[in-house]
């Protein structure tokens, strides 16, 4: 293929949309399950680690974060390729529009901070790890 189809293609507007919302909704998938649990992922990998509460902090932060962005890449798509709209305020719109979203999307059972109360006596938080 050369490289001037290849931009044809992406240069369509469809194509130009479904690549935006695939890229917000995969962003959105991605942060919710590292918000739901900051350390899920480096525990597979990593199992050594320690766990210390900024970090979950911090994890659960940059997750939020990205989910708000993969809200506004959406919400901007819809505006900007779908609706044609442009402009400050509809800037600011979708920044507010986004930070809705985001608070509807953030995970429920989240597992719970330092000074949360959790939602089951399961046991200790090591040996759920383990399992």
């Amino acid at each position: 293929m050369r490289m001037a189809v290849v931009a044809e293609i992406l240069s369509n507007p469809i194509v130009a949309f479904l690549l935006r919302a695939a890229l917000g909704a995969y962003v959105i998938y991605m942060a919710r399950g590292f918000y739901a649990d900051p350390f899920g992922y480096f525990r597979k990998w990593m199992p050594r680690m320690p766990e210390y509460e900024w970090m979950r902090r911090s994890i659960r932060g940059a997750a939020c974060f990205c989910v708000w962005g993969g809200c506004f890449i959406i919400a901007a798509a819809v505006a900007a390729q779908i609706l044609d709209l442009h402009g400050w305020t509809l800037a600011f719109a979708l920044v507010v529009l986004a930070a809705i979203a985001t608070y509807f999307l953030l995970p429920k059972d989240a597992t719970p901070m330092a000074g949360e109360k959790s939602g089951s006596n399961s046991g200790d938080d090591a040996v759920r790890r383990m399992k």
